[in-house]
């Protein structure tokens, strides 16, 4: 079989039906094996833009995400994008042309080392070769899909295909041909603690391990004013619905990150909010009050514990160890069920129920407080009440994501941001692939004028592909998050105007539909007429940034 064919017939067995990228001469084997085989190449107006799309599709439907890149710029661009499937903890495939064998290591136009480009990228980088073809793409699609998920590399020499893969049993491939990689320190029944240093003998793991799971017992079995802070891994890992059934018995307040969001009701009596978006310090007396805090799937590259954690005990459960320094901090890894039977002995408290709601409630009274003029809350506000059920938002990075993260209710829709890796331009890209993925309701895409120019190019992918996506765009001709920034340090606004006067200037902008609004009744109507569109559509929303300022904390 042909490595392209061999590829090509891996990915469509782990049901791959799209990828997404910009080609370069070498890549065309690989785009016709992969037709052959059923898998749609999406061209996309930028490499990053490729591995976004990628990291949703993923996201959305469960099947690792693909994306290719050309030699040097296209592999750099790429990059960008696949760190976000890193630090947000995406299944990703991330396929680029390299150079030939014998022009590693030399002076050519475009060449660099892309093994080492998306080594720190990436949970591993591998170059295909004849006799590890079969291995690599095996290897490939495990890697991807185990805790956390994450982005692969494979790097494809630009004179191997339409050579024949050689077919290996067992482990042992051509030497040279596999990359190393480094082992966690799970152990064989599955429980970790976090160390450094090298992995100790499995007996001392284990013994370390059930020390560590009856210190924590002991911790959650006598605290009195338990607070439970939910993360990303405890959302993907689909634990709202067992965390629910906790609730309900145990009464336990909780906090989550914002990638955590819908973990549980909006609504639900013990859900307090957000962490780290808009007016979280309302937060803090809850937090103080607590004498212990349970992170149940709590990944820390949304949100440090250090950022905001009581000089109280900390029991950590998660699927995977992770790199806690904090003095004292208990670590359990294992499945949720696992998490839950743990914590069956822990007991609620009504005040701490009492100060999750009054926290909760002061967060949201201070969000839909009066403000003069369009501002994001209305506009949020105003998009709220118009979506049906089932319809998927996604949300750009900027000062607006800050009042999306905390306000949005998703209980009736998905809200995709990214936080891990909290890159600008993210929101159009992923607005594109929840259209092709299908989610069965209206797709939204909500985005500040900094973050759309960055991708803008991607309308042309939404008008090519007929895909209906309603974008917002709050227009206020500044980096507004950059510029608060620079009033808390006592810096005058410098280097953050993107313009003056309107960011569009007519009807539309590479074929879509532009509606310009400057007030809630021109907002309301221009909702009604996008949603009702058949195709995507832009409102480019003049806000007022001022309630920015009082609603995004400093941390």
């Amino acid at each position: 079989m042909l490595i392209e064919d061999l590829i090509a017939k891996r990915l469509r067995e782990a049901g791959v039906t799209r990828f997404f990228g910009i080609p370069g001469g070498p890549s065309i084997p690989y785009m016709e094996a992969f037709r052959r085989a059923g898998i749609e190449f999406v061209l996309t107006a930028h490499e990053a833009s490729a591995a976004m799309m990628a990291d949703v599709t993923a996201r959305l439907t469960g099947v690792p995400g693909v994306c290719h890149a050309t030699f040097g710029p296209g592999a750099v661009n790429l990059a960008s994008g696949v760190g976000g499937a890193l630090l947000d903890r995406s299944p990703l495939l991330a396929l680029t042309t390299e150079m030939p064998d014998e022009w590693l290591g030399r002076t050519a136009q475009m060449n660099i080392d892309q093994q080492a480009l998306f080594r720190p990228l990436t949970k591993a980088t591998y170059r295909l070769s004849a006799g590890n073809a079969g291995e690599v793409m095996e290897r490939a699609l495990d890697l991807a899909g185990e805790e956390y998920p994450g982005p692969v590399h494979i790097g494809l020499p630009s004179d191997i295909a339409g050579r024949s893969a050689r077919i290996t049993h067992g482990s042992h491939s051509e030497a040279g041909s596999r990359v190393v990689l480094d082992g966690d320190s799970r152990s064989p029944d599955g429980s970790a603690l976090n160390m450094t240093g090298g992995s100790p003998p499995a007996h001392v793991r284990k013994e370390e391990s059930e020390h560590a799971a009856i210190r924590a017992g002991v911790l959650i079995a006598s605290a009195r004013r338990p607070l439970i802070a939910a993360g990303l891994t405890a959302l993907r890992t689909g634990a709202g619905r067992a965390l629910h059934e906790f609730l309900e018995k145990h009464g336990v307040p909780v906090i989550v990150t914002p990638m955590a969001k819908g973990v549980i009701p909006y609504d639900h009596p013990c859900y307090a909010g957000v962490l780290f978006h808009a007016l979280s310090d309302r937060l803090d007396r809850l937090i103080r009050e607590a004498d212990l805090v349970i992170g149940l799937g709590y990944d820390p590259v949304e949100y440090n514990y250090e950022s905001w954690l009581p000089q109280v005990p900390l029991v950590h459960f998660d699927t995977r160890p992770s790199d806690l320094r904090i003095k004292g901090a208990i670590e359990i890894v294992s499945g949720p069920d696992g998490w839950f039977r743990a914590l069956a002995p822990l007991n609620g408290s009504s005040s701490m129920t009492e100060l999750a709601a009054e926290a909760r409630m002061s967060i949201r009274e201070g969000i839909y407080r009066e403000a003069p003029g369009l501002n994001p809350v209305r506009v949020l506000a105003l998009l709220r009440e118009a979506l049906p059920s089932g319809a998927t938002v996604t949300a750009d990075v900027g000062s607006h994501l800050h009042l999306l993260g905390q306000m949005w209710d998703v209980q009736k829709g998905r809200l995709i941001m990214t936080n891990g890796w909290s890159s600008m331009g993210f929101g159009l890209p992923a607005a594109v692939a929840a259209a092709m993925a299908g989610t069965g309701g209206p797709v939204v895409c909500v985005t500040g004028d900094g973050g759309f120019m960055m991708h803008a190019g991607e309308m042309i992918t939404a008008r090519r592909l007929g895909l209906k996506i309603t974008v917002i765009v709050f227009s206020d001709g500044e980096l507004n998050l950059i510029k608060l920034k620079q009033s808390w340090k006592k810096v005058n606004p410098y280097g953050i105007q993107l313009y003056s006067g309107s960011l569009f200037g007519k009807g539309s902008f590479l074929g879509a539909a532009v509606i310009r609004v400057t007030d809630e009744a021109g907002m309301r109507n221009a909702l009604a007429r996008a949603l009702n569109h058949p195709g995507t559509v832009i409102i480019d929303a003049a806000v007022d940034p001022a309630i920015y300022d009082g609603l995004t904390v400093r941390r």
